[in-house]
């Protein structure tokens, strides 16, 4: 084993490798360079083992992250294919029979290996013929171009830091062809963070030609999936990348129904929540851990899947149909993310735009990527769903809730100058004379009010029962009887199961009392006494659900109790009687205590 400088490492560029493996020993841990047996000959991986962090590099793909574990948790996809060609044999214009057809400029699929890869620079999306009928290969060139003054070093103490270039000299070569000028090069920075266990893809773009240009940069990051995970992304629209409908289950991964045949699902997010360039996602595991992930705000955001197509006959080299290209499953999940439309149509953000860069000029692009415990998973879940919608934040949530006492507020204040004062006097008196039984009836939340006045007035000696309106029609009548009080409520005062009810208790000779907003309706007309609760405005933003007009009519409930209570002098050793439990009969018994 050969031990160098623990501070810095550099790996030989591509077209010099030792023919053996060669391994560097760093403080905590391990640098190997070293050949794996289905590459070309030529080729080289780079294993990093430093501290929590297993790292697998591809110095001859772009210094694409091939793997990464974290504590033993795989952060990426295990790969469908196994082996890597030389760089001096890729040609990225050939075609593969894709489906049966020939596809020209396709041949980056035979490539398609790395957890982490950048894409483009010419052209990052699907392969497409121009107006000059030249042809732009699928995904571009720099994730296959090597890379070159490949140095491993500390950048801090708890920080292990690749650092590479890739120069990029033709639009669809991999490989420079004799005296090319460099258009761009990229300077590559790839970092183990041990005190959070985040590995960081850090790429910084240089426009290193005479003439400004588009950089169409890309990344497909493919993460683990696990049977029934789900990716979310901070994104208010999403549809379907080829225009059918989002499923409710979009979020999902699952197993393929066929292993053999490859199912492929992609959704695009747009009107994205974004912190200082940089968008969040989660893969949220059924078993509450998960890999959080941020990237950069780019114009396109598309959540991909993909699962199944071992050894199946999508993909084939026109040369050798006969044997499957893509020998394991495809089954990653994860952002594929670029600087302009992955099919070259409208599916990019206008919100998000990618600008030319002049000679020199530069655009900074970093990913991040982390296991999470299910604490954190639900931290970062939460905050992902806040920003999906914006009424979700905690912010909102209080301003909602202010608006609902505040309109609470303002509808008692108007009740307490709106209520006819002589019917709620008489409805007292009337209450505090009685020696018979009362009832209230109500459905619905009417209903909940009913059974609250029920037991505000059994609790200050007015026997009272909630009289149930569907038993009442059925026998339950008989427990009412002359000269009984009733209390019907109904918000409209039409209530179907109230009014029927008027007829029986007449022919009772019961006094009802009607509790509606509406002094024309039916209850409203028939009532013997009338109290009269109108609102202006229900709590909610359609003025439906019954919440201040139920509390307003609680409020009234209160009111009545409260001032039968004094009428008729009820006392605290009354109360006591009959509420010897609870904090409230508690306290009555300690005073009687002396205590």
């Amino acid at each position: 084993m050969e031990s160098r400088d623990t501070a810095r490492i550099r790996i030989p560029d591509w077209n010099s490798y030792p023919s053996e493996a060669v391994h560097h020993t760093i403080g905590g841990g391990q640098v190997v360079l070293y050949h794996h047996g289905y590459d070309h000959a030529s080729v080289r991986r780079l294993r990093i083992r430093w501290k929590q962090f297993v790292l697998e590099l591809l110095p001859t793909k772009g210094l694409s992250v091939l793997s990464c574990s974290v504590d033993g948790i795989p952060l990426f996809w295990d790969p469908p294919l196994d082996s890597i060609q030389a760089p001096d044999a890729i040609d990225l214009s050939k075609a593969l029979l894709v489906n049966g057809k020939e596809a020209p400029g396709t041949a980056w699929i035979a490539q398609f290996l790395g957890g982490v890869e950048m894409l483009g620079l010419d052209n990052w999306g699907m392969h497409y013929r121009d107006a000059d009928n030249r042809l732009h290969p699928l995904h571009g060139n720099v994730s296959n171009i090597p890379a070159t003054e490949v140095v491993v070093q500390f950048q801090a103490d708890d920080t292990l830091e690749v650092c590479a270039t890739v120069v990029v000299h033709h639009d669809s070569a991999v490989l420079p062809e004799g005296t090319q000028q460099p258009k761009w090069k990229v300077e590559k920075r790839i970092q183990l963070q041990a005190a959070t266990g985040t590995l960081v893809v850090d790429d910084t773009i240089t426009n290193v030609s005479e003439a400004e240009a588009f950089p169409d940069w890309g990344y497909h990051v493919q993460l683990r999936p696990r049977p029934d995970c789900r990716f979310h992304l901070p994104s208010r629209a999403v549809r379907e990348r080829f225009g059918r409908a989002v499923p409710k289950d979009h979020m999902g991964w699952r197993l393929p129904q066929d292993v053999a045949i490859r199912e492929e699902r992609g959704y695009i997010h747009s009107h994205l929540d974004a912190t200082d360039g940089l968008v969040q996602g989660l893969l949220e595991y059924p078993d509450g851990s998960g890999i959080g992930i941020t990237f950069p705000h780019a114009p396109y955001t598309m959540a991909w899947n993909s699962c199944g197509g071992a050894n199946g006959k999508e993909f084939l080299w026109p040369h050798n149909p006969g044997t499957a290209l893509i020998p394991k499953p495809w089954d990653g999940v994860g952002p594929e993310i670029g600087a302009s439309d992955l099919d070259h149509g409208d599916g990019a953000d206008p919100q998000v735009v990618q600008a030319v860069l002049a000679p020199g000029a530069s655009r900074r692009l970093t990913i991040a990527i982390t296991p999470l415990h299910p604490t954190r998973v639900k931290a970062v879940k939460d905050e992902i769903l806040a920003a999906k919608n914006p009424k979700s934040g905690d912010a909102e949530i209080s301003a909602i809730a202010s608006h609902v006492w505040k309109t609470a507020v303002h509808e008692l204040q108007r009740l307490d100058s709106h209520i006819d004062r002589a019917a709620f006097a008489t409805c007292v008196r009337l209450l505090a004379h009685h020696t018979g039984r009362v009832a209230v009836c109500g459905v619905g939340t009417s209903g909940v009010a009913a059974r609250k006045l029920a037991h505000s007035l059994s609790c200050v000696e007015i026997p009272t029962i909630f009289l149930n309106p569907a038993d009442a029609v059925h026998g339950a009548l008989g427990s009412v009887q002359d000269g009984d009080i009733v209390f019907l409520i109904s918000k409209g005062g039409g209530t179907r199961e109230i009014v029927q009810l008027i007829p029986s208790l007449q022919a009772k000779h019961t006094t009802v009392v009607g509790i509606t907003e509406n002094p024309e309706s039916e209850l409203g007309r028939s009532c013997d006494l009338l109290l009269h609760v109108a609102i202006e405005k229900e709590a909610d933003e359609f003025n439906m659900l019954a919440t201040t007009s139920t509390l307003a009519v609680i409020a009234l409930f209160d009111a009545l109790a409260i001032a039968v209570m004094r009428l008729t002098g009820f006392t605290k050793e009354q109360f006591a009687i009959i509420h010897p439990s609870g904090a409230v009969g508690e306290r009555l018994l300690q005073r009687d205590r002396g205590v």
